[in-house]
């Protein structure tokens, strides 16, 4: 009898029991596994978010500190001997390099467009029109659009051809108007001048960003933060970061006493005057449906100081 008894098995009610401990275990282990499986995908989607983000950063905020930067005495006084007076060639005094535009001027947000010169700066020997000789090689190459300086005046202009330590700005280009790099700005290319700059001048490529944000080449359904710069003449226009719903700029005025932050653009804001930008960027939550990103972290904002007219 005794031997019977300790050789009997579970009753229905203990394995009932064991069973139902048993899932209130398995389903703790499995919401555990789902919360960090969620975790996981919205580090993930953070990680690849700030990665993307830091790039698109770090080449507009290299853009508005380079803006305006003229080379030699950073003279308001820029000609452009562009033909057809592109946009992005036309430097303006009242803007200095530096131009907002509202919502849809430029793609589906506000936008911004920042001009300067760029690379390494030549010293000029000689100058005879249309050949400027000078005192080493430069980087420069046939099509690149470049930019001339000296204490009074700089010039932009297509680099007709170049050899050992000469570059021309001959009209063998096809975008410039005239050989004659002008007085005048705007150039009025039918009533241009000979203009010779002396040795000492400095000679640099020049740059002409447009930040933008379009549909994407990837999904045209969602859009893209996109840099539109300037490659031999051609526009190029650099898709940078994918998923940006809107993009938005405010403008620090240097001349404006007792203003503490940035305003947003408008008509108004007298560009020659902006020291720093703000720039917010809002992701588009399309863009990453592995976790659903609050509008907090689907925010990117940050401000750049514009160098070249800091006092």
């Amino acid at each position: 009898m005794m031997q019977f008894k300790a050789n009997r098995g579970f009753t229905l009610v203990e394995l009932m029991i064991a069973l139902v401990l048993g899932l209130v275990l398995l389903g703790g282990v499995i919401g555990v596994f789902l919360s960090n499986q969620t975790t996981n995908r919205v580090n993930n989607e953070l990680a690849s978010l700030q990665s993307s983000a830091r790039l698109a950063f770090q080449l507009m905020s290299q853009d508005i500190r380079s803006a305006g930067f003229a080379g030699c005495n950073n003279s308001n006084r820029v000609v452009s001997v562009i033909n057809g007076a592109p946009a992005w060639s036309q430097w303006r005094e009242d803007a200095r390099g530096l131009e907002g535009f509202g919502v849809g001027t430029n793609g589906v947000s506000e936008s911004l467009r920042l001009m300067y010169g760029s690379g390494n700066t030549t010293s000029v020997l000689n100058h005879v029109p249309p050949l400027l000789t000078l005192n080493e090689n430069t980087t420069l190459q046939t099509g690149d659009i470049a930019m001339l300086c000296d204490d009074t005046l700089a010039a932009i202009f297509q680099v007709a051809a170049t050899a050992p330590n000469v570059v021309s700005h001959a009209v063998a280009a096809p975008l410039n108007c005239s050989q004659d790099l002008g007085f005048q700005s705007p150039l009025v290319c039918a009533d241009s001048r000979p203009r010779v700059f002396p040795g000492g001048a400095m000679l640099m490529r020049f740059e002409s960003a447009l930040w933008l944000v379009a549909a994407s080449a990837d999904n045209p359904a969602i859009n893209s933060l996109y840099r539109e710069i300037i490659i031999g003449g051609n526009v190029v226009r650099e898709e940078v970061l994918f998923g940006v719903s809107s993009l938005n700029f405010a403008y620090q005025d240097g001349s404006v006493p007792f203003v503490f932050g940035p305003v947003a653009f408008s008509p108004a804001v007298v560009m020659n005057n902006v020291v720093g930008v703000q720039v917010i960027l809002v992701m588009d939550p399309n863009a990453y449906t592995n976790a659903n990103l609050p509008l907090a972290m689907r925010t990117i904002q940050f401000f750049a100081s514009v160098r070249n007219r800091l006092r």
